[in-house]
């Protein structure tokens, strides 16, 4: 077995090993060794074992920190010495490459519950992030609060009796709370004879990845915008967004998901204790498919029906030029 110089430090996956160099050179000996597997595990936080390309997902908890090779046998000697050349190389290269992705995501992961974004039955997820840090997010934004206190209250509300209300599909659901960050105002507001005129309009997208479609908006300056009463939390299963990442090429790179069941993908800012209606385009959008970025539901006419009622009129804020998306 090859073990990592034990650091001593806690709490960040990235410990695992103390430098890049040290990597190259246990992937290259690994190479040498013919080694087929690395696990990976940490010392004092919830760890997770490792296969080099997929994370398992269990837990476990490991009294130091190291990243050895299983299943280690000396290969017979190469016929050539340019083909051994090669071939302890490519070995060398891939397990490097396999051992960086894991520690990677591992790092990824003990940073979000460190910081307090991942709970034992939420997690914030990045999606829901545009609305701390994207000013261009149409619809409630919390520039000011911390993300995780937010995860913190909402965990709280939860086990003082706020339950998971269904959504528009089984993977979806709600949690409804009074609203508890100041200043925070409704996403939308009704459109009016006084303020239409107000109203702007552009084509835009919530991603690169995703088609720009065309949204209306009001500037948050030029509006009067009441206080939001009740902030209606909106979840996807961890397994709804697993799907969806694995449908667009853009996604495949990113973090393995928390371990909890829930993600906050949005978040909206309102004065009704129930759902109001998701926009007409986010329903077909949702019905083009997840590699769209939609969520392969498809269109329920009842319901867009009702949407088109509501959004006509309604439409959302948006602090700066323009929004990201609808």
């Amino acid at each position: 077995h090859l073990k990592a110089p034990h650091t001593g430090m806690q709490g960040r996956a990235v410990s695992l090993v103390s430098s890049g160099t040290y990597l190259a050179s246990l992937a290259h000996t690994a190479g040498r060794l013919g080694c087929t597997r690395s696990v990976v595990v940490t010392r004092g936080i919830r760890s997770r074992p490792f296969d080099p390309l997929h994370h398992s997902g269990s837990s476990s908890t490991a009294s130091y920190a190291s990243v050895f090779p299983r299943h280690c046998h000396r290969r017979a000697a190469p016929e050539t010495p340019e083909t051994g050349r090669r071939r302890l190389s490519l070995s060398a290269a891939a397990c490097l490459t396999r051992t960086l992705t894991a520690t990677a995501a591992m790092a990824r992961i003990s940073d979000e519950e460190a910081s307090g974004l991942v709970g034992d039955v939420f997690f914030l997820d990045e999606f829901a992030m545009r609305q701390w840090d994207d000013p261009s997010y149409g619809g409630t934004r919390f520039p000011g609060f911390d993300k995780a206190e937010f995860v913190r209250r909402i965990h709280e509300a939860h086990a003082a009796g706020a339950g998971l209300v269904d959504g528009y599909a089984p993977f979806c659901k709600h949690v409804f709370v009074p609203n508890f960050v100041a200043a925070t105002k409704v996403g939308a507001i009704a459109i009016t004879k006084e303020n239409q005129h107000l109203l702007r309009s552009g084509y835009s997208a919530r991603s690169a990845a995703e088609l720009p479609v065309l949204t209306r908006w009001f500037p948050e300056a030029d509006v009067e915008i009441p206080d939001a009463t009740f902030l209606d939390v909106i979840l996807y299963s961890r397994g709804q967004l697993e799907l969806e990442r694995a449908a667009m090429a853009s996604k495949q790179e990113r973090p393995a998901l928390p371990d909890a069941p829930w993600g906050i993908i949005s978040v909206k800012g309102q004065t009704e204790d129930y759902e109001c209606p998701m926009t007409p385009i986010t329903i077909m959008r949702n019905a083009l498919g997840r590699d769209e970025g939609g969520s392969g539901v498809p269109v329920d006419r009842e319901k867009y029906d009702a949407s088109v009622e509501y959004h006509t009129h309604h439409a959302p804020l948006v602090a700066a030029d323009s929004p990201n998306g609808e």
